[in-house]
């Protein structure tokens, strides 16, 4: 609950008082590449966690093979905990990265600010996340809602500009109001 309280409040206050713009783009290959240069920052977890998991293995001696069920269930917890950090932050940064890349083609100039806050939301769940769990603590829900509710928000932004933006020509279009569909000009059939 409190990150679900914090989320909208942290976005909100860096839209507002951070002193920074996005750089003017004006094509979607300039926002594609604007996507991938923030999503960096939201991989430096996840690449964190693996230089982790690799040292804890090292130390604990698990070097052996991970596609054998009795040797996972044989690590020790420092190695299972780290283990599970990375396979679970990829899957999520890989949500995030999709719905990412599709908000930021319908966000206008102003609103592209939204990426980078995203960001690094986005990363600091993560290792809010990483940190609680590592302690046994239940904290890491709060990382957890931190890096899943950016997600579940742009999910909900792009099925509005789905049905909103790209609505012409279906059944989600608005008519103009007051003015009927007026039928096709009559034209001249062959037979007369």
């Amino acid at each position: 609950m409190t990150s679900l309280l914090l989320f909208p409040l942290l976005v909100w206050g860096g839209f507002l008082f951070l002193p920074f713009d996005a750089p003017l783009m004006d094509g979607a290959a300039l926002r594609l590449v604007y996507v991938l240069r923030c999503s960096v920052f939201a991989s430096i977890p996840i690449a964190l966690g693996w230089l982790v998991l690799g040292a804890s293995r090292l130390r604990s001696s698990g070097v052996g093979p991970r596609f054998d069920d009795e040797l996972k269930e044989a690590e020790p917890q420092e190695v299972s905990v780290h283990r599970r950090f990375v396979s679970d932050s990829a899957s999520l940064f890989l949500i995030y990265f999709l719905q990412l890349v599709v908000m930021a083609m319908y966000l206008s100039q102003h609103q592209l600010k939204l990426v980078p806050l995203l960001t690094m939301v986005f990363a600091f769940g993560r290792l809010v996340y990483w940190v609680a769990a590592a302690c046994g603590s239940s904290v890491r829900a709060f990382g957890f809602g931190l890096s899943f509710l950016p997600s579940l928000a742009m999910m909900a932004a792009n099925i509005y500009f789905l049905f909103t933006v790209e609505a012409e020509g279906s059944i989600f279009s608005l008519v103009p109001g007051g003015d009927a569909l007026t039928p096709p000009p009559a034209r001249q059939r062959f037979w007369g």
